[in-house]
């Protein structure tokens, strides 16, 4: 076991390395003049090449690799081209807005997926069961900021339920640190930008718990719980759920990670001031301190939790083999 961890996490650095390598060359071979943003023509020579310097663009692209790198490993990620702060202060700020929304959602998503796909194999090929993949495979099939328009268009504009976006409504006093994320304005925020995250996440706990649940109640154990006498709900919950979980574990840190990958149009559609958003503006903007940050933050965030299912499979299910298969 110690083995093959130490294997995965070495071959997840290696992934990192290749992730922030690729998007060191991506962002300077993107079409724009990145130094534009912080150096004005009208400026005189010694001022630009003044400013150059500051911003470490006047030395090789190799030495800008080795400490970009550097600085990646050491979280020392610069200041903005555009805004002149701390890299590091703004993403803080964002990165908290996008695990909050992320959250929320995938909370939403794993007691609905789960509860929903339990019932749907219990009572199967009922209309429940019949119905609810149909509806779940739908907004699957559906881009985010297609379910993100909807529910605008509904509660927001006709019926003027929900704000339309933002993460606050301007002018209200919400009070610092965590009273931020706890305040009544900030949860009336959340709700919509977390159910169009649950609409389309939903259908993966869901079918992978009811196909499970389907494979468990064809063992034997299940059929002496029921000769016993047992009540229906406790067959279901306490012998066929209770196994059927170990695949809903695995692929919900997968999921997870996937999900706060791909927030971006969720965070475009509801103006939340998250990483999506700013790895967009950045991005847009040849702000290359910011954008590199943030892609890499993300891309670490997926690859970790991937490292996370990988090693909690393994302890979850002792079947699993860790070790090289042998040749006959």
């Amino acid at each position: 076991m110690q083995e093959y961890i130490i294997r995965r996490i070495f071959y997840t650095l290696l992934t990192l390395f290749g992730v922030a390598t690729i998007l060191f060359f991506i962002f300077r071979i993107m079409p724009g003049d990145p130094t534009a943003q912080v150096i004005s023509p009208a400026l005189d020579e010694v001022a630009q090449a003044r400013l150059k310097q500051a911003y470490g663009l006047d030395r090789p692209i190799l030495m800008q690799y080795a400490l970009y790198l550097k600085n990646m490993a050491t979280l020392q990620w610069g200041r903005s081209f555009t805004s002149s702060r701390k890299v590091f202060d703004i993403m803080t700020y964002r990165f908290w807005n996008t695990i909050f929304l992320m959250g929320a959602g995938m909370c939403l998503v794993l007691v609905i997926g789960t509860g929903l796909g339990m019932v749907m194999a219990w009572r199967r090929q009922g209309p429940l069961d019949i119905g609810a993949t149909v509806v779940a495979l739908i907004f699957q099939s559906a881009p985010p900021f297609v379910s993100g328009l909807l529910l605008l268009m509904v509660l927001s504009y006709r019926l003027n339920l929900f704000p339309t976006g933002g993460m606050h409504t301007p002018g209200v006093t919400v009070g610092g640190g965590l009273a931020i994320f706890l305040s009544a304005d900030f949860l009336h925020h959340l709700v919509l930008p977390t159910i169009t995250v649950a609409l389309y996440y939903l259908a993966t706990p869901m079918l992978i718990m009811r196909d499970s649940m389907l494979e468990v109640m064809g063992s034997d154990f299940i059929e002496l719980a029921k000769a016993k006498g047992l009540a229906p709900h406790v067959v279901m919950i306490k012998h066929a759920a209770r196994n059927a979980l170990l695949s809903v574990v695995t692929v919900s840190s997968l999921m997870v990670g996937f999900a706060i990958g791909g927030q971006v149009l969720v965070e475009s559609v509801f103006s939340w001031p998250g990483m999506g958003q700013l790895m967009v503006e950045a991005a847009s903007s040849h702000d290359y301190p910011v954008a590199q940050a943030t892609f890499v933050v993300l891309a670490a965030l997926v690859i970790f939790l991937n490292l996370v299912a990988d090693i909690s499979y393994c302890y979850l299910d002792p079947r699993i083999k860790l070790g090289k298969p042998t040749g006959s």
